[in-house]
């Protein structure tokens, strides 16, 4: 028989990104020590607020939906109701290509996945073909499981799926963009499966949008740290780690201010970020997708026939409202997914949005002001990992014994995602484990 008492463990996670944060807060909630290591002033990484001199933008515009089952049980662990953090909109997909528009809403009175069924059946903009063959390959890929025997591209599974060339244009490849940020020629099939079946298999709430009710440090950063400091963990901004080794029975952590030792190190940082800590622990290269966020502050009384809008055929994918969204009255977020080399002019670029989300508002008989009152430009190059069918992500536990990797990168069902990479960092934190060891064998 076997007696064990749990030995708290002194841990560092390197990086205070949301994957950082996560995984800070399950070891302190397991009752470890944790010192977080934050290289830039502020934490969040990507996903933190940028001050303006009027508000607090976000370091791009951020969408999360009802299946972010991990976000929302951190939230929940961490005293945050999520309801309170977010604005909830059960799924509605108003798409405008100039006067054309394709609109799909979901009841609130039906399951899943009948909801989405009805959705497609009496979706505006589509033809009788389009939705009869939308919902076939849905109830398709149900019987499959959402799961295919050879990953492939988003483009080849919705020619197999027979989907025609509207609902592609008009659903399927702004839902690819939306969640896996990467183009359908390159994107993987069975991630975006993951998506469709956790949005859409469980329940109806699964699809619901969830955009955060402010700025993302107010909102989600700084809760999630002040929680860290409030269960005992050691926060360190403005401490770049420059080195970390592995030892026989522990690990070596070098700052500017000297070294420290830790017997787990787990590394938050992005993939491209690694070999400047650590030469031991080798990573596949990934290669980028961009996101650009153009902000288009007009009047307060501006206001959006919807809180997020989708926009295709042009460049322009998504328009938040984030009057209706964020409290931010007649601040419009207009967001450029998984894009090439843009117009190096901004005031050009800035001109061909507007000119796009006019020609969309025009179907509505909405014209916007002629000039915003002020304008940011907001461009992530590394926003996401380009997320291609069977990309090689490596595991939370490396070939060091005390190191471990945190961050949407690593391997699992998601993309990049805030939902990846708090499902990372909860991961790495649990490699690590309770630390019981035993006090007696009898």
């Amino acid at each position: 028989m076997l007696n064990y008492t749990p030995t708290p463990r002194n841990i560092a996670v390197v990086g205070a990104g949301l994957a950082g944060l996560a995984a800070a807060h399950t070891l302190l909630s397991s009752g470890h020590k944790v010192s977080l290591f934050e290289a830039a002033p502020q934490a969040g990484g990507r996903a933190r607020g940028v001050p303006h001199a009027e508000t607090i933008l976000d370091n791009g515009q951020h969408l999360c939906i009802g299946a972010y089952q991990a976000t929302l049980a951190l939230l929940g662990e961490a005293g945050l109701n999520p309801e309170h953090v977010f604005t909830r909109l059960p799924l509605a997909l108003h798409m405008h290509h100039g006067a054309h528009r394709m609109s799909l809403v979901t009841p609130s009175w039906l399951p899943a996945p009948l909801h989405l069924l009805w959705g497609l059946l009496t979706a505006r903009g589509l033809t009788f073909n389009s939705k009869w063959r939308a919902i076939r390959w849905m109830l398709r890929l149900t019987q499959s499981a959402f799961t295919l025997a050879q990953d492939i591209t988003v483009e080849s599974l919705l020619q197999q799926g027979q989907q025609t060339e509207t609902a592609i244009k008009t659903l399927w490849e702004p839902l690819c963009l939306a969640a896996l940020n990467t183009p359908i020629q390159i994107a993987s099939a069975q991630v975006f499966l993951n998506v469709l079946r956790d949005s859409f298999q469980q329940k109806r709430s699964d699809s619901d949008f969830l955009i955060l009710k402010s700025d993302l440090s107010s909102s989600l950063i700084e809760p999630l740290l002040e929680k860290i400091t409030i269960l005992g963990g050691t926060v360190l901004l403005r401490t770049p780690v420059v080195a970390v080794k592995n030892e026989t029975s522990h690990c070596v952590l070098e700052t500017s201010d000297g070294k420290r030792l830790f017997d787990d190190v787990i590394l938050a940082v992005g993939p491209h970020q690694l070999k400047t800590v650590t030469s031991d622990i080798a990573v596949p290269a990934f290669d980028y997708q961009p996101i650009t966020t153009i902000y288009l502050q007009y009047s307060t009384s501006t206001r959006l026939p919807y809180p997020v809008m989708g926009l295709y055929g042009g460049l322009a994918q998504w328009v938040f409202d984030r009057g209706q969204c964020c409290h931010q009255a007649g601040l419009l977020a207009v967001v450029i997914s998984a894009h090439g080399p843009l117009n190096g002019d901004k005031t050009a670029l800035i001109r061909q949005c507007m000119s796009e989300l006019n020609q969309a508002l025009s179907s509505h008989d909405i014209q916007l002001e002629a000039v915003p009152s002020w304008t940011q430009v907001i461009t992530e190059k590394r926003a996401t990992f380009s997320c291609t069918p069977d990309l090689n992500r490596p595991q939370n536990k490396t070939s060091q014994p005390h190191i471990y990797l945190a961050g949407d990168y690593t391997a699992g069902p998601y993309p990049a995602t805030i939902e990846g990479a708090v499902r990372s960092g909860v991961a790495a934190a649990n490699l690590i484990g309770l630390g019981r060891t035993p006090l007696n064998q009898l």
